[in-house]
């Protein structure tokens, strides 16, 4: 699948599959795009966890937490800001970023459990694994610490 604007119009076909496996895809084609394929990984964190039934973490399929890997190694921030640009362009569902110098890391989930009044697609900024604010633009991604 060609992860492009076509792809926000997909949603209601997508949600058959579970997160691991549409991100799989997108991040397949967001390598081949930016000639990454051989040197970017992403490694999946964290997936079902118990907690609240508010919690996009508690419905099994719906959510995961993944850290990249840059030729074998840690990737630095630019590379998780730089996925992070082509998911808030293309990713059709919910995705949040950690990129302080903490617990640096991808939120990435269906949306399957989210505030009644968030409507789809949703990027968000986190601090140390919390909430912070939401990202509406590139620029927020940059301005918001």
């Amino acid at each position: 699948m060609c992860w492009r604007k076509e792809a926000h119009n997909e949603v209601d076909n997508e949600v058959d599959m579970d997160i691991e496996e549409i991100f799989s895809n997108f991040f397949m084609d967001y390598c081949e795009r930016a000639d990454k394929r051989e040197v970017l990984r992403y490694v999946i964190t964290s997936t079902l966890r118990e907690g609240s039934s508010k919690n996009p973490h508690a419905m099994p399929g719906n959510a995961m937490d993944i850290t990249l890997r840059l030729r074998g190694d840690y990737a630095s921030i630019t590379a998780y800001n730089e996925l992070f640009i082509e998911i808030m362009a293309f990713w059709p569902f919910r995705a949040g970023i950690d990129n302080t110098r903490g617990n640096i890391h991808i939120h990435l989930d269906l949306g399957q459990v989210k505030p009644a009044r968030q409507s789809l697609p949703y990027f968000f900024k986190e601090d140390g694994g919390k909430w912070q604010a939401e990202l509406k633009t590139i620029d927020d991604l940059y301005k918001i610490r």
